[in-house]
């Protein structure tokens, strides 16, 4: 799920840094004199290195690798070790969460998929038009596709950290913070990756992007092709044949309007399209679909929520619409019955209605409001209070009640009656 990162201004007291007893400083100093040399004083701690300079700090490192006390980032990693790493590292160095912004950002998943890694990078062609280049990351073969705010990488988990299957890691590097805002997604601190619904919606950019990787099928037999079909596959095949018919509209008077690029660009589609439909007519392969499928489920797993779920959580997070007066509604909340009689001896503990006609014992009008009440998927504070519950059952290093962070709806919400749980 989420991994590496790059803070370029960590707001934390340089002195407290310096005295940390996790982290050691090393000065740099010249060999000939002795001289302590004016350079970037680095300290690494479990994969993230903390670099000082000019009373700069800058971090960087991996949220999976922490996980892992640094020494790898291959297997799966939730989204509830996720809140731990942040709650341990955030404890352990004095950083405040809600106002520590990221400057790159890596989100993605390892899967295993059903065909050799090496393989599938063959297949891989481009990403809207801009081809993939090989690149080695510590050992691993893989690709990768540069754009504006992010670059895609394909490769080989497996290799390199000598792990058996077809492990096979999927991510996209975020290199611009604009791309989050393009896309939807509130993620701007390290705050922000404790909001699961924030987290959610990396999971459709995960997959939308890899959907629209044009990716080549290489068991098709050329011997069942005419002339201009085996022509047709073999210049879609190569990426550098779309990446030489794709037009630059920079490179055009006038950019978008100008005619002649309208025109190459409208060429370059409808080849495009061609490709497509031979590829379509002719491919018996569906690994691209198979992998697609597994980048979601992976992801789903990760975050430890089914969509039923994650739909009435999402449900249950969205403020509230409030009255002319500005106070929240709470009958818009969901889960909660409007009232819809003056309370009067006994009332229904859910909705609030009358049941002195009901039977000595009584605590519902219905078994709806039964459901809604005792049902922490459908109660909004049960809701809550069991999510904080997980959150505390997982062992830590330290109490991270004081790093539980609530909107104030989510303790408007908390405040309220209406819950199965003791106050």
């Amino acid at each position: 799920m989420i991994d590496g990162y790059k803070i370029l201004h960590l707001p934390v007291n340089i002195d407290e840094l310096l005295n940390n007893d996790l982290l050691l400083f090393p000065l740099k100093v010249s060999e000939r004199d002795g001289e302590i040399l004016d350079k970037p004083r680095h300290a690494e701690y479990w994969g993230q290195i903390f670099t000082l300079k000019n009373n700069n700090v800058r971090l960087k490192g991996s949220l999976h690798k922490y996980h892992n006390n640094g020494l790898h980032n291959y297997n799966d990693f939730y989204f509830t070790e996720l809140k731990n790493v942040i709650f341990d590292l955030c404890y352990k160095f004095n950083i405040t969460p809600e106002i520590t912004e990221f400057n790159n950002l890596e989100f993605g998943v390892n899967i295993l998929i059903p065909v050799k890694v090496e393989e599938f990078l063959k297949s891989v062609i481009n990403y809207k038009g801009t081809a993939f280049h090989k690149f080695n990351i510590r050992g691993a073969k893989g690709i990768e596709c540069e754009k504006d705010h992010f670059i895609i990488k394909i490769y080989d988990k497996g290799l390199q950290y000598n792990r058996q299957g077809n492990l096979l890691r999927f991510e996209i590097k975020v290199i611009s913070m604009q791309y989050f805002k393009d896309n939807g997604v509130k993620i701007k601190t390290i705050a922000d990756l404790l909001n699961i619904t924030e987290l959610f919606k990396l999971k459709d950019i995960l997959r939308g992007v890899f959907d629209r990787i044009l990716v080549y099928d290489n068991s098709i037999k050329e011997t069942k092709l005419n002339a201009k079909e085996r022509l047709n596959l073999s210049n879609g095949r190569n990426s550098t044949y779309w990446e030489n018919l794709i037009p630059n509209s920079n490179d055009f008077e006038n950019g978008n309007d100008n005619p002649e690029y309208k025109r190459q660009r409208k060429k370059y589609y409808r080849e495009l399209d061609n490709f497509k439909k031979l590829l379509i007519k002719y491919s018996t392969a569906t690994t691209q679909k198979d992998i697609s499928i597994l980048i979601e489920k992976k992801y789903t797993e990760l975050l430890n929520i089914d969509n039923e779920k994650r739909d009435k959580l999402i449900d249950i997070l969205e403020p509230p619409k409030t009255t002319e007066k500005g106070q929240i509604n709470i009958l818009n909340i969901v889960g909660v019955c409007p009232v819809e009689e003056e309370e009067t001896n006994r009332i229904c503990l859910s909705c609030k209605k009358d049941i002195s006609t009901k039977k000595k014992g009584a605590k519902y009008c219905s078994k709806k409001c039964k459901n809604d009440y005792t049902n922490p998927l459908l109660n909004p504070k049960n809701n809550l209070k069991k999510r904080i519950e997980k959150i505390r059952k997982y062992p830590v290093l330290f109490n991270t009640d004081t790093y539980l962070m609530l909107s104030v709806i989510e303790r408007q919400i908390i405040s309220q009656p209406n819950s199965i749980f003791p106050n």
